[in-house]
């Protein structure tokens, strides 16, 4: 594997994996763990690389000391795609959790990825 072909993922305290899927509440799951990640609060990996077979983010997640998982609906994308290679996150949360509704449309507000944030933070143990 050359260095542009690595996904540069290791072994962190906290490995984020999220839905970005085509509808409001998936671009809401994403913009919250992209929050996250450039906040300090854990590594974001690719989702999509756990799916196409990767080695880097598997084993940097199999490492890693917690496991996010953050779906934007039910049909639970992220957190199965985990679950298929031998990952079970140790946190899970759900963008539809909020009372947000599962729209077919990418446009979101602020407003909803602030609160997405806040569920992400209190599905994860305080130090």
């Amino acid at each position: 594997m050359t260095e542009s072909e690595d996904c540069q993922c290791s072994g962190q305290e906290l490995m984020i994996f999220s839905c970005s899927g085509g509808c409001n509440v998936g671009q809401i799951a994403n913009a919250a763990s992209y929050r996250l990640a450039t906040g300090g609060t854990g590594k974001m990996a690719c989702l999509a690389a756990v799916a196409a077979g990767m080695p880097g983010p598997v084993t940097g997640a199999k490492q890693a000391k917690m496991v996010l998982a953050v779906d934007g609906c039910p049909v639970k994308c992220a957190a199965k795609t985990l679950e298929k290679v031998g990952i079970k996150p140790t946190h899970h949360v759900l963008i539809t959790d909020l009372g947000l509704k599962k729209v077919d449309d990418l446009r979101h507000s602020t407003e909803d990825v602030d609160r997405a944030v806040r569920l992400c933070l209190d599905a994860l143990p305080r130090n």
